[in-house]
């Protein structure tokens, strides 16, 4: 396997671990807050927020952070990189023999 198709698999795979991550606290709270609880998505960082503790007619609350949202996206960046860089430079393949 050559050393840039190590490098995108890695980096592709660590992408979609980072996406599932982020997706996986609205999967879990998906409608919460029809019943004063919070709807959250985000890992680390939860950038997005519905609801609370109060009636939905008195009080639709919604919050989105962009700064935690870029956060989020640049630590998920970050690893793939590595991940990738990691993955080209770690074993040879029989392309990789000089």
């Amino acid at each position: 396997m050559s050393r840039k198709l190590r490098f995108l698999s890695a980096f592709l795979i660590t992408g979609c671990i980072a996406a599932f991550a982020n997706l996986l606290p609205y999967l879990r709270s998906r409608g919460a807050y029809q019943y004063d609880g919070q709807e959250v998505a985000g890992f680390p960082y939860a950038f997005r927020r519905i609801g609370g503790d109060c009636l939905s007619s008195i009080c639709n609350t919604y919050h989105f952070h962009p700064g935690y949202f870029a956060a989020d996206l640049g630590l998920a960046l970050e690893c793939a990189m590595v991940a990738g860089l990691v993955a080209a430079s770690v074993g040879k393949g029989p392309r990789d023999v000089a």
